[in-house]
């Protein structure tokens, strides 16, 4: 961990955006310390989930965006990720459900805030839908952000194989973290038309690149993948069922992206027909993490979606 050398990076994204986050630091169930929530913007509070490995800031860009309409952006940096402190156990398949859940409602305890809408991403859209299915009373509505883990017939990132393997792992997580492969990263994950056409600011790919190099987000969260599956898949316990789909009650925006190959147009149309009450929109061109492809995009959607209450 390079702490001044990640903050350098992240401070030179906000600026790019033009936020100045509030940090908090607060303690939560089951973290050996303090947990870090980047608070942008006054109003009516979102709660952001990044997935993984990710952090806070890979929101910036669209809570610069939101914050103008009188919304609150809480930007959650999830343990073990970015500059929070690591779970004090490494979540797996038994636990990685609920922990998610309550993770979310301890950081709304800590920060005395009632419901709120929750935008997550990824493995954020997996603990969005766990948190509204637990505590539908703590969530007024859901925000995916990309298809979300262990929804049906998503299907999970390539290089996750090659971390569960203790080789390729070894040899992952010794490669010097390069803007290449920052740029590389954003590639596989179907971004590659927004990187050739410079839609994703150099401050941005500067950041990726810092969590890559100075934070321990990568060896943490490939901690956790590899204790939610063996060698070859993740359990197939933390899958979402569709009668746990069913009972998700609060409203679901999905914003997908048409070439996420995690889960495009096609998974994206089956995940709202098996929830009550969801809506779709889908971006053209759009990889896993749609708002790098189209701030604005994604902003105007939360926004739209915060008003309808």
């Amino acid at each position: 961990m390079d702490e001044v050398r990640y903050r350098h990076a992240e401070e030179a994204l906000f600026s790019d955006a033009g936020i100045t986050p509030v940090e908090h630091r607060i303690r939560v169930t089951g973290v050996e310390g303090d947990v870090r929530v980047l608070d942008v913007g006054e109003g009516e509070p979102v709660l952001f989930l990044h997935g993984g490995p990710n952090a806070a800031a890979t929101w910036a860009y669209v809570a610069a965006e939101v914050s103008r309409h009188g919304i609150r952006c809480l930007l959650l940096d999830r343990p073990g990720c970015g500059l929070s402190a690591r779970p004090a156990t490494v979540p797996d398949a038994d636990s990685l459900g609920d922990y998610l859940a309550r993770l979310s409602v301890d950081v709304l305890d800590a920060l005395d805030l009632g419901p709120v809408t929750v935008v997550g991403s990824s493995l954020g859209g997996f603990a969005a839908l766990r948190t509204a299915a637990a505590s539908p009373d703590r969530v007024r509505r859901v925000v995916l952000a990309g298809c979300p883990a262990f929804v049906p017939e998503w299907t999970p990132p390539g290089f996750f194989a090659l971390l569960r393997r203790p080789l390729t792992r070894a040899l992952l997580l010794r490669s010097p973290a390069t803007r290449s492969a920052a740029a590389m990263s954003l590639r596989m994950m179907r971004h590659r038309v927004s990187v050739k056409a410079g839609r994703i600011p150099d401050p941005m790919i500067d950041w990726i690149r810092a969590w890559q190099a100075h934070t321990d987000t990568m060896r943490n969260d490939t901690a956790m993948i590899v204790a939610c599956g063996d060698r070859t898949a993740f359990d197939p316990r933390l899958d979402l069922t569709p009668a746990d789909l069913a009972a998700i009650t609060v409203p679901v925006t999905a914003l997908f992206g048409a070439d996420d190959p995690v889960g495009g147009r096609d998974v994206g149309e089956r995940l709202v027909a098996a929830l009550p009450d969801a809506t779709l929109e889908v971006l053209p061109d759009g990889g896993h993490l749609p708002w790098l492809d189209d701030p604005a995009w994604l902003a105007g959607a939360i926004r739209t979606a915060v008003r309808a209450g």
